[in-house]
């Protein structure tokens, strides 16, 4: 029989990240006035199964797709990179969306800490 967790991730095309290395929270406020939570979740890279390269997985929580990511590079600290670079592309598209909502706690207004 197929637990919840299984049946929750197969529905959410969701691959769990098995290592997470770092978080961020940040929040808007809906057209309701209701504050939304949103995670970033960075996963451990790790080698590809299909090449010489490294993976990273990333995924958003709480806002747009929140299918896990990957970004790769020749390296774990290139996949690493890459993994912010696209976290911060999806942020400020969603962002942008949003009508520059979201914050950050330890940031200026605006500011979503990644480069």
């Amino acid at each position: 029989m197929e637990g919840a967790s299984a049946k929750w991730e197969r529905a959410m095309n969701v691959r769990i990240i098995e290592e997470i290395i770092a978080t961020r929270r940040l929040y808007y406020y809906d057209e309701a006035n209701q504050k939304k939570s949103i995670s970033v979740i960075v996963g451990k890279p790790q080698p590809a199964k299909d090449s010489q390269e490294f993976q990273c997985p990333f995924q958003l929580i709480g806002i747009g797709s929140q299918d896990t990511q990957t970004a790769r590079g020749h390296d774990s600290i290139q996949a690493l990179q890459s993994a912010l670079r696209l976290v911060a592309t999806n942020l400020n598209h969603l962002n942008e969306q949003l009508g520059q909502r979201l914050i950050w706690d330890g940031g200026e207004k605006g500011d979503l800490g990644f480069p």
